[in-house]
């Protein structure tokens, strides 16, 4: 009891810090195992036991490792076990037990989190959007007056300062969408040059295909990883049409989904010139 405590507990601050983690607890065992039904551990997308046993050994190990891939694919599942070393079964251990183990591994991937480079008319349109499909989101920019509680009422983080800067301190993980759509060509460049080489999801930034041309060459110049500019989606959105700041946060929007869902769409950055 004191043990399936501690899990929870941490679970709980896990979650509270929306840190991505997957609970295994053995739901059903038969003859001999090195823990019963109910027993429990906690893990992160890192791979590390945060919490809790299910017995050690190869088992633990082996559940370690498929926890760490469904956290990767963002998906709860069953799974058994056969510990016997002579088991010729696909999913067999080999561990002189003998005994018989099915876990079930539950996912919490952090919540999606939307960082915006720019305090502009297009990221009020695209922060109410994204709001409504329950992003976390933090707007960033140098001026006052454009981050107050009026313009982004729903948003969780405003933050000034010099955003190249100001964006280094955040965590960007594989669940991040960064938007870039500041006031100038140069506060773009700055911005994508401090995050092109993060773990993020996604990276847009809006702009023309000379626009583009011009920043990526740039980059390129200094040295960065032409792979990881190639990733980059710009210019942003989906090819839906419209120019008004709704219409184009619409297509944004739009995009990231895409992204998210691993589906095909009319990308306009397909269309830029190469690098």
């Amino acid at each position: 009891m004191i043990e399936d405590r501690r899990v929870l507990e941490k679970l709980n601050e896990s979650l509270k810090n929306n840190r991505s983690v997957a609970t295994v607890t053995i739901v059903e065992s038969s003859d001999f195992t090195p823990r019963g039904t109910g027993s429990m551990m906690l893990v992160d997308e890192e791979g590390v036991i945060l919490e809790g046993t299910i017995g050690g050994g190869l088992i633990e190990e082996t559940a370690r490792q498929d926890a760490v891939n469904c956290l990767l694919k963002n998906e709860s599942k069953l799974i058994s076990y056969t510990l016997n070393e002579n088991s010729k079964n696909d999913n067999a251990l080999p561990m002189a037990c003998g005994g018989n183990a099915s876990l079930f591994i539950k996912v919490y991937n952090s919540q999606d989190k939307l960082i915006i480079a720019g305090g502009g008319h297009i990221a009020v349109k695209l922060a109410a959007m994204a709001h409504i499909l329950g992003y976390s989101i933090s707007i960033l920019d140098n001026r006052e007056e454009r981050l107050n509680d009026q313009l982004f009422p729903q948003v969780d983080n405003l933050i000034l300062g010099n955003i190249a800067d100001t964006i280094k301190d955040i965590n960007i993980d594989k669940n991040t969408y960064i938007i870039i759509v500041t006031h100038g060509h140069k506060f773009d460049q700055d911005v994508l040059e401090a995050v092109v080489e993060s773990k993020a999801r996604y990276i847009g930034m809006i702009g023309s295909k000379k626009k583009v041309n011009t920043v990526f060459k740039s980059l390129l110049e200094k040295g960065y990883d032409k792979e990881k500019i190639s990733k980059v989606y710009s210019p942003i959105g989906l090819d839906l049409g419209g120019e008004t700041p709704e219409e184009i946060s619409l297509s944004i929007l739009a995009e990231m989904q895409a992204v998210k869902h691993a589906k095909d769409a009319p990308y306009l950055y397909k269309n830029r010139w190469d690098i």
